[in-house]
């Protein structure tokens, strides 16, 4: 019983879908005939002069269509003509800034090549003053080794003139006179010397060739058998005659006694009188 429904239902609806369906066309061939009509009523005979308004129309259209051709080709050619303009401006500028940069790259080489020469010549003039100066410093000192020759020569030549006798760095005087050792030897340091120390043979052959008695700055009288020079060192080379020291404590101050051998020293009392020698000392 349910089917039967079902197709009665479906029945009905395909008479509804065909009554639409055919209602449908029935419109269209309705609206075919109305647009129809329509058109017949608006085109008719056309209006004597139409013609020549429509040829008015296209020249006037074909008229527009060259003005905006020819504005276009005006305006195409205005563009191209400041581009070129504006190309050319630009690589005129190129050109000249090319070129400065050009310019001042030259003037930097040359810059850079003048600074080097310059640089150079710095250099070789600092080479020249330093080895001035280390002449300059070798002449400064030259000049003062030859001052202190000089005034050693000048005092060598005063002390000459007044009896003194120049040897190696000293010079030597030698008395006239005979005096004990203590005396002798306060008249050397009037003079601004002392009694004669001797520290080598050419020294002991140089006081033997005055061929005197002559007190020499030698003595034991500190200290008993401990002969020392004035200045306070230690007798180290001795030139003593065969024999000598043999005074003891009464003989206390050395001098030269005999002058035919090298080794010519004896001791004696210091009062005994004796001629004496002086020694100065002018170089350090």
């Amino acid at each position: 019983m349910d089917e039967v429904y079902v197709n009665t239902e479906e029945v009905l609806g395909c008479r509804r879908k065909s009554k639409r369906e055919h209602q449908t066309v029935e419109d269209i061939y309705m609206n075919h005939e109305v647009i129809q009509t329509v058109q017949r009523k608006t085109t008719g005979p056309a209006p004597p002069g139409s013609e020549d308004v429509k040829k008015s129309y296209w020249r006037a259209a074909v008229i527009l269509l060259g003005l905006l051709c020819l504005f276009l080709l005006i305006g195409l050619i205005t563009v191209v003509f400041l581009f070129t303009q504006g190309k050319s401006q630009w690589e005129m500028e190129t050109e000249i800034i090319h070129e400065l940069y050009d310019n001042v790259t030259s003037e930097r080489n040359q810059l850079q090549t003048s600074y080097n020469i310059l640089k150079t010549k710095q250099d070789q003039l600092q080479t020249s003053y330093n080895n001035l100066v280390k002449e300059r410093d070798q002449l400064q000192k030259r000049l003062e080794d030859l001052t202190t020759n000089r005034d050693d020569l000048q005092r060598k030549l005063q002390y000459c003139q007044e009896n003194w006798v120049a040897f190696s760095d000293s010079l030597y005087h030698v008395s006239s006179k005979q005096k004990s050792w203590e005396e002798s030897r306060r008249d050397c340091l009037k003079k601004g010397s002392d009694l004669m120390i001797i520290n080598s043979r050419e020294e002991q052959n140089f006081v033997n060739q005055f061929k005197k008695h002559l007190w020499i700055g030698l003595t034991d009288s500190e200290t008993e058998g401990t002969w020392k020079w004035l200045n306070g060192t230690q007798m180290t080379t001795s030139y003593w005659n065969s024999g000598e020291p043999n005074g003891g404590r009464k003989e206390n101050c050395g001098h030269v006694n005999t002058y035919d051998s090298l080794n010519s020293w004896n001791d004696a009392p210091c009062s005994v009188l004796h001629f004496w020698i002086c020694e100065k000392r002018v170089s350090p």
